[in-house]
């Protein structure tokens, strides 16, 4: 949410790692040229996808705190999600580049600079190391600082096998050590990259909420009196840890109105409680006047265990 503590406090990361990670590409493709090392220009260009996934990750969490408006009710919070979801599209193209120079390189392999490759390439194991351990408690609660945690996480793993390249090419002069690295960095590019790109089609497509459990949910509405059944029940994710519900519940016959308050408000707390649902939206209605035999698509429309005592039936 736009209010969360961390938020300013990683945009502040975010925008400082971002001006380091930018200096340090323009230094590694340069060196990277100068060796003739298609895994330095691979890492350098791994480099450039951090910066980018930096960047937007950093302009997400600025443009999650504008506050919602009469067109944007929900606010800019999905924001971070398609930046996620872009940062994980640009390492799947940058992946599939690198892939294609690779298979170049082996037909044509280059003289290649072991010892300018393993000094750079150590460099950055040591700059991504430490932005990715910066950023890796906010990447337990962010899809979108998740994002820019695995590029550099990533990208630290790249560069150390650029080292392990040069190491290799400076004691055994064996030239296709380089864009043998090269392929194994697109290959942890695109695997580190699928998870983003699920979990940000899971959230755009308004799918569960990952490790929320509808059946043990229902359960819970069901087991909170006097609630007879439950329907048309929908959860998602606006974005990251903001989770919403809506449902329709049904109450006995004989409630009354602050009986039906008091059920929503033990609702609403269990379900922030247990499943961590931040806004719930809660319509009750009474057995007789129950919606859920009208509608044929209607989510969790059994029988319930207490569906006789309010005198309801399907």
């Amino acid at each position: 949410m736009a209010g969360h503590t961390h938020g300013a406090t990683s945009g502040r990361l975010l925008w400082i790692s971002l001006g380091v990670t930018v200096a340090f590409v323009a230094v590694e493709a340069w060196f990277g040229r100068q060796a003739h090392s298609l895994a330095l220009l691979s890492d350098a260009g791994h480099n450039a996808s951090d910066a980018l996934a930096l960047g937007l990750a950093a302009y997400a969490i600025w443009v999650a705190q504008r506050p919602a408006t009469p067109g944007k009710t929900f606010g800019y919070h999905r924001v971070a999600i398609l930046t996620a979801l872009a940062n994980a599209a640009a390492l799947v193209v940058i992946a599939l580049g690198i892939v294609g120079q690779a298979w170049q390189s082996f037909q044509h392999p280059a003289v290649v600079s072991g010892n300018l490759m393993i000094w750079v390439a150590a460099v950055a194991v040591l700059m991504n190391t430490v932005i990715a351990w910066a950023l890796r408690g906010d990447s337990q609660h962010s899809l979108n600082a998740r994002a820019a945690y695995i590029h550099m996480a990533g990208d630290a793993i790249s560069s150390l096998g650029v080292v392990i390249a040069g190491v290799c090419i400076k004691l055994t002069g064996w030239t296709y050590a380089d864009p043998l690295i090269s392929i194994l960095i697109a290959g942890f590019i695109l695997y580190s990259s699928w998870g983003i790109i699920g979990d940000a089609t899971n959230i755009l497509l308004e799918g569960t909420p990952k490790g929320v459990d509808v059946d043990a949910l229902v359960r819970v509405i069901r087991a909170t009196g006097p609630v007879c059944d439950v329907h048309d029940l929908h959860v998602w994710t606006v974005s990251d840890g903001l989770h919403f519900l809506s449902c329709h519940v049904v109450l006995p016959d004989a409630c009354t109105v602050a009986e039906s308050q008091a059920v929503v408000f033990a609702l609403n707390t269990r379900l922030h409680e247990e499943f961590g649902i931040g806004h719930a939206t809660i319509q009750t209605e009474t057995a007789e006047g129950n919606s859920c035999p009208h509608d044929a698509d209607a989510l969790y429309c059994a029988l319930s265990p207490h569906a006789a005592e309010c005198g309801h039936a399907h």
